[in-house]
């Protein structure tokens, strides 16, 4: 009667209590995570509300600007002459690519994948954007040319804020898909799984992480090519399809445009001579090439 009234009620009472408090432990730690993810999200929130901070170009610059693009098949939104405040300057944009990599690195652990492959995507992008003007930059530096330094600081800063003008679509397609994603996980809280990912972004996650293994190997077969296809234009889609990546020839043409722009207005009969405008061009081109790391 002892054994089967008290001893096995002080066993389940223990078992009950232990049980209890792992549960709370659990749960406590599911708070505590979600609270610093919900933390990560308002940062990385606040952080992508400057896309939404655009400059108007002065009106004395659009018919300029206008010209220079006139060259491309760049399509300039709804925003017209109009850039984000990251595009104001080289060193504005160049300190935004740090802050972004910075911010990413410091808050990955508390990204869920669905995010964290939206924000790689831009990611991708951004360092392009940066990669081909820090080039232009170079070569603009390069002693081949003997450019003062007024001169380079004038044209990288007009080019900086053409880019941006030319760039500004794909920049609002970012922010729409950030924050969406972002608005979702802040009204939509949830402590139960904090986030378990559905089973088709398991799936995708794991496809992207075969996809870059073969990358990494770095053969030129069948195989490999369509893998490659398959990693840029289904999984970072927006990244492949971006006005950045379909209209590198009108980049170019931007950055050549700015470089001559005072050479042609002075002696305009270098556009009509093919044999040295091709000369010009080519010339141009291998010193950006050189300067170009990708």
């Amino acid at each position: 009667m002892v054994i089967r009234y008290v001893v096995v009620a002080i066993f389940l009472a223990y078992l009950t209590n232990v049980y209890v408090k792992r549960k709370n432990n659990i749960t406590d730690i599911k708070g505590r995570v979600l609270e610093w993810r919900v933390d990560t999200y308002k940062s990385i929130h606040r952080w992508a509300m400057q896309f939404q901070s655009v400059t108007a170009a002065p009106s004395q610059d659009e018919e300029r600007y206008k010209n220079i693009l006139a060259l491309t098949k760049f399509k300039i939104g709804y925003q017209g002459m109009e850039y984000s405040t990251f595009f104001d300057s080289p060193d504005r944009l160049f300190q935004f690519g740090i802050e972004f990599n910075r911010l990413l690195n410091k808050e990955e652990n508390f990204i869920d994948h669905s995010l964290r492959h939206q924000l790689s995507e831009f990611q991708y992008w951004l360092d392009d954007v940066i990669m081909y003007y820090g080039a232009f930059c170079q070569t603009e530096c390069d002693a081949n040319w003997q450019f003062d330094e007024k001169k380079i600081e004038r044209h990288c800063n007009l080019v900086c804020k053409v880019l941006g003008i030319s760039l500004q679509k794909d920049v609002n397609k970012f922010y729409d898909k950030l924050d969406n994603l972002l608005r979702d996980r802040l009204r939509n809280l949830k402590i139960s799984g904090v986030y378990m990912e559905s089973w088709w972004t398991r799936t995708k996650s794991k496809a992207t992480d075969y996809c870059e293994a073969v990358m990494d190997i770095d053969e030129d077969t069948r195989h490999s090519r369509f893998i490659e296809w398959l990693y840029y234009k289904v999984f970072y889609h927006n990244y492949s399809c971006s006005q950045l990546m379909k209209n590198q020839f009108g980049m170019m043409t931007v950055f050549m445009h700015v470089h001559f722009e005072e050479q042609f207005a002075e002696n305009p009969s270098l556009m009509k001579n093919q044999e040295e405008f091709m000369r010009l061009t080519r010339e141009y081109y291998n010193c950006y090439n050189k300067h170009l790391k990708r």
